[in-house]
């Protein structure tokens, strides 16, 4: 079995990890991700929504060095670093988080040179087999306010109409081949007269609807109480047993409401918290896969909180002296060829 698509043991040992800095403030940020976090889920596993929303902004260490964050003071970069740990750890493969950690480098030292860019990352599903839904997920991002601001769209096409839609922006998308391909690889995009934003590209690439984020609220409205308190216990350091029926109960009363809540009609009230979630929470709701994976990571959702191990070959991230790019190199191997440049690196 794959791990869940929402662990909620991820989301105590998030919480309640180490504090760095003001505890009041930390502790709210997040309380903040562990109710995002929630909401992406419902909104992607059990209401299927087409589009959502999240900023990424600079960020900076004591050291003076910068990068990429979302909430803390603490680098996306790491996340994407510890998924393929705890990968590697559960002794699966780990050749999409690579993928991913390399695409993200990419968009990250771009916005860290102070460039103006869009962007269209691509992330296809992977096998089913490995707990998989049939559906993708294309990132378009845009730096905006001294942010990025990145959307995610949903949608469900193959790998060769996503190669088509590359070319769109990309004369260098015929080596698009396979998922890894296309996670390693994000299409930058440069504003030009017709191409300025997000929604733009999303025109471009000949998507009917519009952007739209009304769900989050609409959610809230109906099942936020429940949210409420998911992050309650969690906060409180709840036993797993505990956190799993709220979840249950949260995901089987959003999957009873899904109609209600896709539409807006329903009239608002305050919940009877617990009869809810010794109703919802007694049954276990249908399985759910996605392009992330049961087992996987997106840009908004990780669900590891160890760090980057090294291994019998040393340091698993380096520098390429070649380029100067950074390379992430699978777990016990050696990695010859630098994987930005093709250089020799012999590490």
């Amino acid at each position: 079995m794959g791990k869940e698509a929402f662990t909620v043991s991820y989301e105590k040992v998030n919480y309640h990890r180490p504090v760095e800095g003001d505890v009041a403030t930390v502790l709210k940020a997040r309380e903040q991700e562990t109710r995002n976090n929630i909401l992406r889920y419902l909104g992607e596993y059990r209401l299927a929504v087409k589009f959502d929303e999240f900023f990424y902004r600079e960020g900076k260490n004591s050291n003076g060095e910068r990068f990429l964050a979302a909430g803390e003071e603490k680098p996306i970069s790491q996340r994407f670093r510890n998924a393929i740990s705890q990968k590697e750890k559960e002794g699966k493969g780990a050749r999409r988080e690579i993928a991913e950690c390399l695409g993200f480098q990419k968009i990250e030292e771009r916005f860290l040179r102070c460039e103006d860019f869009m962007f269209l990352w691509i992330s296809p599903p992977g096998r089913k087999e490995d707990g998989f839904g049939d559906y993708s997920f294309t990132f378009l991002g845009e730096v905006k306010d001294k942010r990025i601001r990145i959307i995610p769209y949903r949608n469900k096409v193959s790998l060769e109409k996503h190669k088509e839609i590359a070319g769109l922006f990309s004369t260098d998308a015929s080596h698009l081949k396979t998922d890894v391909d296309f996670l390693a690889s994000p299409i930058f995009i440069q504003r030009e007269e017709g191409l300025k934003t997000a929604e733009d590209i999303l025109v471009k690439i000949g998507e009917k609807e519009r952007i739209d984020l009304a769900w989050r609220q609409r959610l809230e409205a109906r099942s936020g109480a429940l949210v409420d308190e998911f992050v309650d216990a969690v906060r409180r350091n709840a036993p797993d047993s505990e956190l799993e029926r709220i979840k249950r109960a949260i995901e089987n009363f959003t999957i009873e409401s899904k109609h209600e809540i896709n539409s807006g009609r329903f009239i608002s009230g305050n919940l009877d918290v617990r009869k809810v979630v010794d109703s919802y929470g007694s049954y276990a709701p249908p399985p759910a896969g996605g392009s992330c994976g049961s087992s996987s990571s997106t840009l908004s959702e990780f669900h590891s909180s160890l760090n980057l191990e090294n291994d019998k070959f040393g340091e698993r991230t380096f520098k390429c002296e070649e380029c100067g790019q950074i390379n992430v190199r699978p777990k016990d191997q050696l990695l010859e060829r630098c994987q930005h440049c093709n250089s020799d690196v012999s590490c």
